[in-house]
């Protein structure tokens, strides 16, 4: 019996795990988080309110890797061929484009790289200015198939300038997961004997 229980604990993971991805959208099975880019462009200093309530403006770490995301095409620009997808580079016709600008996960800056191998890092100095001598970036999907060092090579950025106008690449927020529930249970019974959080 006891032989037989690493390959119980397995097959109920795999149970477990088919369930949430037949179900998803739940506390329990949250699913893979959206993204999508804004359909109005706005300045650098506009970025942090441009997305929609539950989602923020995305660093571009967060969506580096399109595996654990799915784009929100209803609610984000879209092109000819862009199906349920996002835009890509390619979308030089459409009307907002799809350079969007993106957090860099850098310290506030508002100068260019001295050199062009840095794009990046600059960020409307946190995104607070809309100055034409101020720099953010900018990024979008590359319209190319060819890898870069044996991996897709799937984003392109540049600098530009914070009165320039552009739309925003937006993230979910990530949801309350069943996890921290039993943390939160433990709190509150602390809180019920006047004990704090940090009680041991």
């Amino acid at each position: 019996m006891r032989a037989a229980l690493p390959g119980l604990v397995v097959v109920l993971c795999l149970l477990g795990a088919t369930a949430c991805g037949l179900t998803g959208g739940t506390p329990a099975c949250p699913g893979p988080r959206q993204f999508y880019l804004t359909k109005a462009a706005v300045q650098g200093n506009q970025t942090l309110t441009a997305c929609a309530a539950g989602f923020h403006m995305a660093s571009r770490f967060e969506i580096a890797n399109l595996s654990g995301v799915v784009y929100d095409a209803k609610r984000g620009a879209g092109s000819d061929d862009s199906g349920a997808g996002p835009p890509s580079a390619a979308a030089v016709y459409s009307s907002s484009g799809s350079m969007g600008w993106i957090r860099t996960g850098g310290d506030a800056r508002y100068t260019r790289p001295p050199d062009a191998t840095g794009p990046g890092s600059a960020n409307c100095a946190v995104w607070s200015s809309n100055s034409r001598d101020a720099y953010g970036t900018v990024a979008t999907l590359k319209d190319r198939f060819a890898s870069e060092n044996g991996a897709p090579a799937l984003w392109d950025g540049r600098d530009e300038r914070c009165d320039v106008p552009h739309p925003v690449w937006c993230v979910g927020d990530f949801p309350a997961t069943a996890a921290s529930e039993p943390e939160r249970r433990r709190e509150g019974r602390g809180r019920r004997r006047g004990l704090g959080p940090d009680a041991g």
